[in-house]
């Protein structure tokens, strides 16, 4: 299911930029930064584990278009995801 920062922000009564504001400043993130981290964290997973395209585990993450999940994942991990996956391949 795709998951939206209104219905989010409606589950903790609160409109949603109060509840960014809030978030930020509880985690020192901004809410769309953690939902990546945690999409991305579940992709590393995937790739350690599995020969799965690349693609399809973009989409099971929940990223819905590929380069921006390339974009993502190099922010945040450091590498590309096929990078990644080569580095465990060859551990």
């Amino acid at each position: 299911k795709k998951l939206t920062l209104k219905e989010v922000s409606s589950l903790a009564a609160m409109n949603p930029t109060a509840f960014c504001r809030y978030f930020q400043k509880n985690t020192g993130k901004t809410f769309v930064r953690y939902i990546n981290e945690l999409r991305v964290i579940f992709s590393c997973d995937m790739l350690k584990k599995s020969d799965l395209k690349i693609a399809y585990i973009c989409a099971k993450s929940g990223f819905n278009n590929l380069s921006n999940f390339n974009r993502i994942f190099r922010e945040i991990v450091g590498k590309s995801p096929s990078v990644y996956r080569d580095f465990f391949k060859e551990g």
